[in-house]
């Protein structure tokens, strides 16, 4: 018989891996989005990235810095998601 706590227990379970899903499917736009930054970058002759977009101060710079900031809290959100679900997981088994 599924009493209340393993129902509650199920669903934040259920509600942590869509976040997780959700948290992944970013993640991946955010590797796709660095990569094609980092491939039009590198199509660029050295000498003009530094007086482009891609300057020090520049646009595609500061974009690029917010992407890699951003994917790096999404994975930091992953591994503890993870993590919690994981523990979630074995509270729940534990009740059965």
């Amino acid at each position: 018989m599924e009493t209340s706590q393993s129902r509650s227990l199920a669903n934040k379970l259920d509600n942590m891996k869509a976040r997780l899903s959700g948290l992944s499917s970013e993640r991946d736009k955010l590797d796709t989005a660095i990569e094609e930054m980092i491939a039009t970058m590198a199509e660029l002759p050295p000498e003009q990235r530094s007086a482009s977009d891609w300057a020090p101060s520049g646009a595609s710079t500061r974009k690029y810095l917010e992407l890699t900031k951003r994917q790096a809290a999404v994975e930091a959100d992953i591994i503890d998601l993870s993590r919690a679900i994981v523990a979630t997981d074995e509270s729940a088994s534990s009740l059965h």
